[in-house]
């Protein structure tokens, strides 16, 4: 008899390994357990009202509507993108500031770096009321004030709690 009353030999082996894979199956569920727990505790912060994708329409004094979709994965930034004509996006870095969120936005493809009749990079401001969407943007270029606003609406991911 070998140590601790284990029998040496291909049954004893075979005892001990069962009795490994045994232990090592409960690590791996109290570990995945408690990983689980730990995750939901860091989604469950990073959550906030404007995470997910946003479309609608937005429009400039005098202008049609054209349309705007917004995908953030977390309050601090996400992307923009607007399909129409010109084509364009960017990417949008700000955060939370009271009951409106605040975002300084960086045209990456389709500006006036370009192209002539570019997207403008320009400041975002945005309140979100449950799955609708309040969106200004206002932009100066060369001395020319530009804005527009318009309501987007919830169309993916996202916490969606009203805030």
């Amino acid at each position: 008899m070998a140590a601790w009353g284990w029998k040496s030999g291909a049954r004893g082996h075979a005892s001990l390994a069962a009795v490994a894979a045994v232990l090592a199956s409960v690590a791996c569920i109290s570990g995945a357990a408690a990983q689980d727990e730990d995750s939901s505790d860091i989604a469950g912060s990073l959550q906030d009202a404007i995470v997910g994708t946003w479309s609608g329409q937005a429009s400039q004094p005098d202008t049609d509507p054209f349309e705007v979709r917004l995908t953030f994965v977390s309050p601090r930034g996400g992307v923009s993108r607007y399909p129409g004509s010109p084509p364009c996006g960017g990417m949008l870095v700000g955060d939370r500031k009271g009951d409106t969120y605040d975002y300084q936005e960086s045209i990456t493809y389709g500006g006036t770096d370009e192209k002539t009749d570019g997207c403008l990079n320009g400041t975002m401001k945005l309140t979100v009321n449950g799955e609708t969407m309040k969106y200004e943007w206002s932009a100066n270029h060369n001395g020319q004030d530009y804005s527009s606003s318009g309501e987007l609406k919830r169309t993916g991911g996202g916490a969606r709690k009203k805030r």
